[in-house]
C-alpha cells in the first residue's frame, strides 16, 4: 500500500507494516470444485417419452426394493444397474425429496417420477470433485448428459449448487485474517479438525467461513485436509504437481465460494438473469469477480486486527480508547485491498467482462398465503369467542372491517386490494427498468390486472367513488408492462 501523505501516515504511525505486501503468492489451481444440477421435464415431451421415463424410474424403484432386502452395513446395501456402459449402484436409501439414488465412481443421480402435481425437479445430479478435477466441468457435463439422454431425451437444466475454488501458496492464513475480511452478512464460523501431530493433540483451527448456505466463502488449509482425509489427495497429482512453482514443503490454502440457486437467481449478468444452465456456466469469471467484491480482504497488519478484535486502540499519548465503527471503516479504506485479494482477483486468468449485480426479487403472491391468512382469522376468532364459532359473527367482523377501511381511506377493503395490485406491478416494472429482467408470469398478470381493474371501475355505480378510484390508480402510476416479452 502506498501512503499518500504524511498526515495519513501520522494517523496510523504505529500500525502500518509493509511486510504484508509483495508476498510471493502462487496460484496453483482454479477450478469448478462442486456442481449440482437439477433436471426438469420439458413441456415439449410427448406422451411416449414421459411414460418411458416413468417406467424407467419404476424399474429403479424395484431394484431399490431388492437392495432394501439386503442385510448388513448401509454402504453395502445396493444392487447394480448398467446404463450406457456405466456401472451404477442402486442404493437402498435415498436422501432428500427424491425416491431412488444411483451412484458410480464419478457422479450420483437421484430420481423422481414425472407427475402433474408439481414443478419440482425430477433428477438431481451431483458431480464428484475428483471427477471435475480430472476432466474439467465441460467434459464431465458431456459425459453425464450422454448417460441421461439414454432414458430422458429432452430436459430443462438448472444449476442448484456451484463451488469455485482457488488453491494458493505464499500467504499463510492466520486468526487475524478474520478481521481483515469484510462482508455484509458475516455469518462467521471457524473450521476445526482433529490434530494429532507430533507437537499437538486435540483440535486445531484450519480455516473459517463467512456468509450463509446460499452464498458462502470458505478459506481453509487444504494441505491439512489431505493429511487427515486421504481421499482428498487427488488434487495434488492432478493439479499442483503440474505447476512448476508448487512447493511441496509449504502449506496450500484454498479459497472457495459456494453459490446456490436461491442466490444465483437474484443476480443479473451479461445474459440477463443468472438463472439458466448456460447463463451460470458462461458467467463463471464474472461470478468469481462478483464474489471477490462481496467478500473483501484488506491490507491490515496484525496490530490493526488486534485493535479491531478488542474494539480499542491507543491514541498518540498511549491512552486506551474505544475503536469506533467509523474508525475501522476509514482504516480499511486507507488500507485498500490486500495483495492476496489482488492476486486472486481473476479466475484462470480470465478478466470479468460484465459486472454482475444483485436485485431484490418482487415477492410473488401465493395461494398458501391466502390459506394461512384464513386459518389465522378463524383461529383468532375462535380464541376470542372462548372456543365458539359463529358464522354470523364472522360476517359482522367483515362488515366492521370494511367500514373501518372506508373511514380511514375512503375506499372499501376490495378497492384497496385492487389498488395494492398496482404497487405489486410497480415493483416488477422497477426491476425491469433497472435490470432488464421480466420475471415469468408477469405479462399474464399484467394483462389480467388491466382487465380486472377496468371491470371493477365499470361496476362502481357512484360517480364520485368511480372518479376517486380512477384518480387513485393514476396517482399510484399504472406502470404496467406493454410490449414486453419474456421466455418461459
Amino acid at each position: 500500500m502506498k501512503i499518500q501523505n504524511e498526515n495519513d501516515k501520522a494517523l496510523d504511525s504505529n500500525f502500518y507494516d509493509n511486510s504484508i505486501l509483495n508476498n510471493n503468492i502462487v496460484v496453483l489451481n482454479q477450478q469448478v470444485d462442486t456442481l449440482v444440477l437439477h433436471l426438469y421435464p420439458q413441456q415439449k415431451m410427448n406422451e411416449k417419452q414421459l411414460n418411458d421415463y416413468n417406467i424407467f424410474v419404476d424399474d429403479l424403484n424395484e431394484l431399490k426394493s431388492q437392495a432394501q432386502a439386503i442385510q448388513g452395513e448401509q454402504v453395502k446395501r445396493f444392487t447394480r444397474k448398467i446404463i450406457k456402459d456405466v456401472d451404477f449402484k442402486v442404493m437402498a436409501t435415498c436422501p432428500g425429496r427424491f425416491g431412488v439414488n444411483l451412484m458410480c465412481g464419478n457422479f450420483q443421480m437421484m430420481f423422481n417420477k414425472i407427475t402433474n402435481k408439481t414443478n419440482a425437479p425430477i433428477i438431481k445430479i451431483e458431480f464428484r470433485s475428483e471427477f471435475l478435477t480430472r476432466f474439467g466441468y465441460v467434459d464431465c457435463i458431456n459425459q453425464v448428459f450422454n448417460v441421461v439422454k439414454s432414458f430422458l431425451p429432452t430436459f430443462k437444466i438448472k444449476v442448484y449448487e456451484l463451488h469455485l475454488c482457488t488453491d494458493f501458496q505464499g500467504y499463510d492464513i492466520q486468526e487475524a485474517d478474520k478481521d481483515r475480511m469484510s462482508f455484509r452478512n458475516r455469518g462467521l464460523q471457524d473450521f476445526t479438525e482433529v490434530d494429532n501431530t507430533l507437537f499437538a493433540s486435540g483440535r486445531k483451527k484450519t480455516g473459517f467461513s463467512f456468509g450463509k448456505d446460499s452464498f458462502m466463502l470458505r478459506l481453509y488449509d487444504k494441505t491439512h485436509q489431505i493429511q487427515t482425509k486421504k481421499t482428498a489427495g487427488y488434487v495434488q497429482p492432478l493439479r499442483w504437481d503440474t505447476n512448476e512453482q508448487f512447493d511441496s514443503n509449504s502449506k496450500v490454502w484454498r479459497l472457495e465460494y459456494q453459490f446456490r440457486r436461491d442466490y444465483l437467481k437474484t443476480l443479473v449478468g451479461k445474459d440477463g438473469l443468472v438463472d439458466g444452465f448456460e447463463q451460470v456456466l458462461n458467467s463463471i469469471p464474472d461470478l468469481w469477480a462478483h464474489a471477490m467484491k462481496r467478500f473483501v480482504h484488506y491490507d491490515l497488519n496484525k496490530q490493526q486486527c488486534t485493535d479491531m478484535y478488542h474494539n480499542e486502540t491507543l491514541d498518540k499519548k498511549g491512552n486506551l480508547i474505544p475503536l469506533t465503527y467509523e474508525t475501522i471503516k476509514k482504516r480499511k479504506q486507507r488500507a485498500g485491498l490486500s495483495n492476496l485479494w489482488k492476486t486472486l482477483s481473476t479466475f484462470n486468468n480470465t478478466e470479468s467482462t460484465h459486472n454482475i449485480v444483485k436485485y431484490k426479487e418482487v415477492k410473488r403472491p401465493e395461494s398458501e398465503y391466502i390459506i394461512n391468512s384464513f386459518k389465522g382469522v378463524v383461529t383468532t376468532m375462535v380464541k376470542y369467542s372462548h372456543g365458539d364459532f359463529d358464522r354470523d359473527k364472522l360476517n359482522e367482523y367483515i362488515i366492521q372491517a370494511n367500514e373501518d377501511e372506508l373511514n380511514k381511506s375512503g375506499f372499501s377493503i376490495l378497492d384497496n386490494a385492487k389498488l395494492k395490485c398496482l404497487d405489486y406491478m410497480n415493483d416488477a416494472k422497477k426491476i425491469y427498468v433497472e435490470n432488464g429482467v421480466v420475471m415469468n408470469g408477469f405479462e399474464e398478470y399484467n394483462k389480467n390486472l388491466k382487465e380486472n381493474l377496468t371491470k371493477h371501475w365499470n361496476s362502481i355505480s357512484d360517480t364520485t367513488k368511480k372518479n376517486d378510484f380512477l384518480a387513485a390508480c393514476i396517482k399510484k402510476g399504472t406502470m404496467l408492462y406493454s410490449n414486453v416479452h419474456t421466455d418461459n
